[in-house]
């Protein structure tokens, strides 16, 4: 059974989902933040987070994983949470995960056999993923965290 990791950065902090399981039937091992510390200089709060992400990773014997990346529309590109994307590629690539995959709403979607427009309603917890009874108590990072990650399962 695969395990995979969902991952989303934003300028302060990594949300990430680890899920057992299926695209369709999974169980949800973690989700948690990574808060950057503010004290430290930018290649200081990268190192840490490519060192507390690569603990992650090889404690969950994660095998597949997708990155929840910036769309290419956004409106203002945010520079540190673009750097923070590339040492989470970068992380990945140089761990013993198997597969992984880089998405935006677009690929996310079609991975999980969802319609585009679907997505933001679900991330936002207007309608409910897979019938979760928990999806409510998820944050909106969270929420794309758990479906990036089951996408992942989809590789």
């Amino acid at each position: 059974m695969p395990t995979s990791i969902g991952i989303r950065a934003s300028p302060s902090e990594i949300t990430y989902c680890i899920l057992n399981g299926s695209d369709q039937e999974f169980e949800v091992k973690v989700v948690d933040k990574i808060i950057t510390p503010k004290a430290l200089a930018v290649p200081e709060q990268l190192k840490f987070i490519r060192s507390t992400l690569c603990d992650i990773i090889n404690e969950n014997k994660v095998s597949v994983a997708c990155i929840r990346v910036s769309e290419s529309s956004a409106q203002k590109v945010n520079v540190l949470r673009t750097y923070m994307e590339g040492v989470i590629q970068e992380i990945i690539a140089s761990s013993t995960i198997e597969r992984y995959y880089v998405g935006q709403i677009s690929n996310i979607s079609a991975r999980l056999g969802i319609e585009r427009a679907e997505f933001k309603p679900l991330a936002a917890g207007q309608s409910t993923f897979l019938n979760m009874e928990i999806w409510g108590d998820f944050s909106f990072e969270e929420r794309e965290c758990v479906m990036a990650s089951a996408s992942a399962l989809n590789l």
